[in-house]
């Protein structure tokens, strides 16, 4: 008899609990004295930041704006530490403790896709900022009902990065400068496992010769060999695909080898503090970036202006798209009056919103990526001072 009551009150335990994660989010907005916004990324990274310090400025720009039908927003900060697992029990602090109504952000494919499993089981819709891998949204594409409630507000790494990294080549490179034989020096990382592959392909069926391949560890810390090697290979241009730590060795080693012009995609290298990262060894490199001191659109200057008084440093990538998703998220809430997350899917599908980015940020129904077309990628060379 012990045993059956053990059991009736573990499966009541069970059950309480499912009930607790299922009602996490999707609270009546009229009962609602807040808005909870979750904001995960590593804090101890500039891109981390990036997303915190974007969120912070909106939520406290849409507050002073009288929030939301008079509700102000509360921002709730997770870090990840750019670790799957630590990922997971921010997101988890978020939700069951925090109680966010939505969440935003994160740097990292590998935790994002740790993430994205618990969100049907919380029924909570959140917005990637700093994610690239394809197999997030290709996961929506194919389980849409399992999935919907991811978004991904920034550009895919197979798709968009990987066309714009080959037109980059092809045009500028080969066309413009001449040049036709290059090096392409990836990171392994879960983001670039079918970029780096895509982008030889695409290259050399354009007429460039790849004479140089390597998709190197992400705790590299002496690139020299490497860059002797690629240099003994006759390399006329060094195509690097990186975004993690290994960075700015890879750089040091670049820079002290003379090797040949390295450009195309340094995500550390977006930012505003790699000059002295780096010791100024950066001199000269080349990376697309996501977002530029420049009208992409009448919001792009103000928004930038605005950040680097606040926080002393300029925007990183993760910035922009992080800033225009709690705008987006705003609208919707503000559109439908509601927190559940099917209002909250079926506005950000709908949404056109003139952000700091594009004029007309959109989502693709199917895949909740972001829209063709609907992003700029500018490419910025570091100049002598930073």
């Amino acid at each position: 008899m012990r045993g059956k009551r053990f059991l009736v009150l573990a499966m009541g335990l069970f059950l309480a609990w499912g009930v607790q994660t299922s009602q996490a989010a999707n609270r009546d907005f009229d009962k609602a004295n807040t808005i909870r916004i979750g904001s995960l990324g590593p804090v101890q990274l500039p891109q981390g930041q990036g997303i915190h310090n974007a969120a912070k400025m909106a939520v406290e720009e849409i507050n002073q704006a009288g929030g939301i039908h008079g509700k102000k927003l509360e921002l709730f900060v997770g870090d990840t530490e750019g670790k799957p697992e630590k990922g997971i029990t921010a997101m988890k602090k978020l939700v069951l403790e925090d109680k966010v109504d939505v969440l935003i952000g994160c740097y990292s494919s590998g935790v994002a896709l740790a993430i994205q499993p618990y969100l049907p089981q919380y029924q909570i819709v959140y917005m990637a900022t700093g994610t690239a891998s394809i197999d997030l949204t290709n996961n929506v594409k194919k389980e849409y009902e399992k999935y919907k409630y991811f978004f991904r507000n920034m550009i895919n790494s197979d798709i968009r990065q990987q066309k714009w990294a080959a037109k980059f080549l092809v045009e500028f490179v080969h066309k413009k400068l001449g040049y036709k034989k290059i090096a392409i020096l990836a990171e392994n990382a879960k983001w670039v496992h079918q970029y780096a592959p895509a982008l030889k392909k695409d290259v050399e069926e354009a007429g460039l010769e790849v004479v140089f391949y390597e998709m190197f560890d992400v705790d590299v810390k002496d690139f020299s060999p490497t860059f002797a090697a690629i240099k003994g290979k006759g390399t006329q241009w060094i195509a690097q695909i990186v975004s993690h730590a290994a960075s700015i060795p890879l750089v040091k080693a670049w820079q002290d080898s003379q090797s040949a012009p390295m450009g195309l995609c340094d995500v550390q290298g977006m930012d505003s503090k790699f000059w002295e990262m780096t010791g100024g060894k950066c001199l000269g490199e080349i990376t697309y970036n996501f977002i530029a001191r420049a009208p992409l659109t009448d919001k792009t200057i103000p928004m930038w202006d605005k950040y680097v008084k606040l926080f002393g440093t300029n925007p990183v990538y993760t910035t922009g798209f992080t800033y225009d998703g709690v705008y987006m998220f705003a609208e919707v809430i503000k559109q439908k009056r509601s927190l559940k997350s099917k209002d909250i899917i079926d506005g950000l599908e709908k949404i056109s919103y003139k952000g700091v980015l594009h004029p007309q940020i959109g989502f693709d129904k199917e895949s909740h990526d972001l829209l063709e077309g609907r992003y700029v990628m500018p490419m910025v060379q570091w100049q002598e001072g930073g």
